[in-house]
C-alpha cells in the first residue's frame, strides 16, 4: 500500500474579530510567576527546547514583526497583550527568546517562524489559576492572527506617522523621503506575500479558536510550489490541534491515520509540518559533486526535527490536576465498567508512563463512526495542476508518474521526499529512530479497521482508508472541544445522542468546566460562535452508548460515572 506523509499545522480561513476588550486578554495570563505546570516527565530544558527550537519555519521578517504597530493603535503588534487575544501564550525573555515572544515563536535567519509548540501548548484557568499543559491543544486562532498582521502592514504602509515610528524602531532615526520609499517597498513586498497567502487559503467557513485546516494548507503549499497563480483548493475542513503525547509511540498518526511512524515516516511527517508552517523549499533538484542528485534544498531543520520527536517521546499525558475538584472514586469505578463495554474496543488502555509503550491505532471508517467526512475526503480527493512536477514520480524517484493534473497529496509527497533526499544522514538516522520506537522498516496498513483485525499482507487502497483514528484517551480531559473538528464542547455532550448536542456554542474562554469537562462556553467579547450546521462543522456521529447501535442508551447517571472515570485516564 502506498502511504502519504502529511501532518497538522497551519492555514488561513475566515477570521474572528478581535474585540478591544477580548476575554482572551485576561491580565492574569500574563503573570508567569503564578503559572502552574503539571508533571509531564519534562524538565525546563526540554520545555524550552520544545518551545523555541528552530524547525525551519520562515513566516515574516523578524524585525518587521517585532517593531510593527497594530493597525488601529501605536501599540506593537508583537506585544504579549495583543498576541494573547489570538490565543498565543506569553513567555519570558531568554537566550532562545530574546524579545519575549509567545510560546512557539522563533527567530532564525532574519525571520520570525513557528514551532509545533505554538499550536500544541495549552492553557486553562480554574479558581483564578492558569495551568499550562505541554503538548496539549492550543487555543490559538491563526487565521485571525494573520488577518491582524496583514491589516497592520497595510495600515503602516498608508500612514506616514506609523512609517516614521517604525523607522525609528528599526534604525534608531527618522528617514528622508528616499529611504522612506525603500522601507515602503519592503513593507509592500511583505504585504503582497501575506495577501496572496490569504487569497489562496480563504474559505467561507471561519475556523475560530483551537483548530485549522492543516492538511488544506499543506496541500495548497505543494500546489503553490508546482506553479500557477490559481493552483489551490479551499482549505474548508478545519480540525482541532491534537495533543502530542504518545505521538512517537503510535504506529499511525494524524486524525485520518494517514502517516505511518515506521521507516522514515516520523521525519517525513515533521517535514510536512514545516512545509505547512511557512518553510522555504527550492524545487530545483540540487547536485552533489556535480552529478549526484541532491534533492530539494530547504530551510527545514531535519536534525532539530529528529531531536524534537525524541523529546516529545519523553512527554507523558497530564493527570487530573489537584487544583480541580477531587475525582469521585466510587463513580469512577462504576464508570470503568461502562468504559470497558462502550469505549475500550477502540480506545485501548495504555500505561501512560511506560517508556516502552507501543500503540496500534484503531481506525473507524466514515460510515462506521458517522462524524463529519470532509477532512478525510479532502485529503484524498483534492487535485491540482502538476506544473513543474509533471512527468516526475510521486515519491521523487519512485511511484506513479504525475500527469498534467494529479492529487494534491501526490505533489506534496514529491516535495517531502525531495527534502528528505537533501538530508541523507538525518533520513538514515530517522530509520534508526523508528526501530528504537519499535516500528521497524516495513510499512503495513493499520492493523485494526472497524473493530476487525486486518490480516498481514492485506492490500488496502487509500480510498478504502477514508477513516478516522481512535487513540487511547489518556489526558482526554484536556481535549475539548471534542471530535476531530472540535464540534462538541465537552465530554458530557459527546456522550449524548447527536440530536441532543448543542448546535451552536462559544469558544474563546480560558475558564475550565471540571463538571462537564471542557471550556466554559458562555458568550464573551471576542469569543467565536461555533455553528455546527455549516459545512465541515457537523457534530453528528460517535454516538457509542447513545442507543443508536441497538444497545440501551446510557442513563444520566451512567454518563456521569463514565465521565468521572475518564478524568482518571
Amino acid at each position: 500500500m502506498k502511504l502519504f506523509c502529511l501532518c497538522f499545522l497551519l492555514t488561513l480561513s475566515g477570521h474572528t474579530i478581535a474585540d478591544s476588550a477580548n476575554a482572551m486578554q485576561d491580565p492574569a495570563a500574563l503573570d508567569l510567576e503564578d503559572l502552574v505546570y503539571l508533571e509531564q516527565n519534562w524538565d525546563e530544558e526540554e520545555r524550552q527546547f520544545f518551545y523555541f527550537t528552530d524547525q525551519g519555519s520562515r513566516f515574516t521578517p523578524y524585525d518587521l514583526f517585532v517593531y510593527l504597530e497594530q493597525a488601529d493603535s501605536s501599540e506593537l503588534f508583537s506585544s504579549p497583550v495583543n498576541l494573547l487575544r489570538y490565543g498565543y501564550l506569553p513567555a519570558s525573555a531568554s537566550q532562545e527568546n530574546p524579545d519575549a515572544l509567545p510560546v512557539g515563536f522563533t527567530s532564525k535567519d532574519g525571520y520570525m517562524g513557528f514551532t509545533c509548540a505554538a499550536c500544541h501548548t495549552q492553557q486553562v484557568k480554574y479558581d483564578g489559576k492558569f495551568i499550562r499543559i505541554d503538548g496539549g491543544q492550543a487555543m490559538a486562532d491563526l487565521p485571525s492572527f494573520r488577518f491582524g498582521y496583514t491589516k497592520a502592514l497595510e495600515a503602516t504602509l498608508n500612514d506616514p506617522d506609523k512609517l516614521q515610528r517604525l523607522a525609528g524602531r528599526l534604525y534608531g532615526r527618522t528617514m528622508d523621503d528616499k529611504n522612506q520609499n525603500k522601507l515602503r517597498k519592503r513593507i509592500h513586498r511583505e504585504l503582497e506575500k501575506q495577501k496572496d497567502y490569504n487569497r489562496r487559503n480563504h474559505t467561507d467557513v471561519a475556523y475560530g479558536f483551537s483548530r485549522l485546516d492543516a492538511f488544506g494548507a499543506i496541500l495548497n503549499k505543494g500546489l503553490e510550489l508546482a506553479g500557477g497563480k490559481d493552483n489551490f483548493n479551499p482549505p474548508n475542513a478545519p480540525t482541532s490541534y491534537p495533543y502530542l503525547w504518545d505521538t512517537p509511540q503510535h504506529d499511525y498518526v494524524e486524525w485520518n491515520g494517514s502517516q505511518a511512524n515506521s521507516n522514515v515516516g516520523a521525519l517525513a511527517r515533521n517535514v510536512g509540518e514545516v512545509i505547512g508552517v511557512f518553510g522555504k523549499v527550492d524545487t530545483t533538484p540540487g547536485k552533489w559533486l556535480f552529478f549526484i542528485d541532491g534533492g530539494y534544498n530547504s530551510s527545514i531543520q531535519a536534525k532539530n526535527l529528529r531531536n524534537m520527536e525524541k523529546t516529545i517521546a519523553r512527554l507523558t499525558s497530564p493527570e487530573w490536576p489537584a487544583i480541580f475538584p477531587a475525582i469521585d472514586q466510587q463513580k469512577a469505578s462504576a464508570g470503568r465498567k461502562l468504559y470497558g463495554k462502550h469505549c475500550l474496543s477502540c480506545h485501548q488502555d495504555i500505561d501512560r508512563t511506560d517508556p516502552g509503550r507501543n500503540i496500534q491505532v484503531r481506525m473507524s471508517s466514515l460510515g462506521k463512526v458517522g462524524t463529519d467526512p470532509l477532512m478525510a475526503k479532502n485529503a484524498l480527493e483534492y487535485t491540482g495542476q502538476s506544473g513543474i512536477f509533471e512527468g516526475k514520480p510521486r515519491f521523487y524517484n519512485v511511484g506513479e508518474i504525475l500527469g498534467k493534473t494529479a492529487p494534491a497529496l501526490y505533489i506534496v509527497n514529491n516535495v517531502m521526499v525531495g527534502v528528505l533526499k537533501n538530508n541523507v544522514i538525518q533520513t538514515l538516522l530517522a530509520r534508526r529512530d523508528a526501530r528504537a520506537f519499535g516500528h521497524g522498516d516495513e510499512i503495513h496498513p493499520p492493523k485494526y479497521l472497524d473493530g476487525k483485525i486486518m490480516e498481514e499482507g492485506t492490500e488496502v487502497s487509500e480510498k478504502a482508508l477514508l477513516a478516522y483514528k481512535a487513540r487511547p484517551l489518556n489526558g482526554i480531559w484536556t481535549g475539548a472541544p471534542y471530535l476531530h473538528n472540535g464540534s462538541v464542547p465537552n465530554l458530557y455532550q459527546l456522550l449524548l445522542p447527536a440530536e441532543k448536542r448543542d448546535k451552536t456554542f462559544y469558544i474563546g474562554s480560558w475558564e475550565y468546566d471540571p463538571v462537564d469537562v471542557g471550556y466554559v462556553t458562555d458568550p464573551a467579547p471576542g469569543a467565536f460562535l461555533f455553528d455546527t450546521t455549516l459545512p465541515g462543522n457537523s457534530n453528528t456521529g460517535h454516538e457509542y452508548g447513545s442507543g443508536y447501535d441497538g444497545q440501551p442508551a446510557l442513563s444520566e447517571q451512567d454518563i456521569r460515572n463514565l465521565i468521572e472515570y475518564m478524568k482518571t485516564l
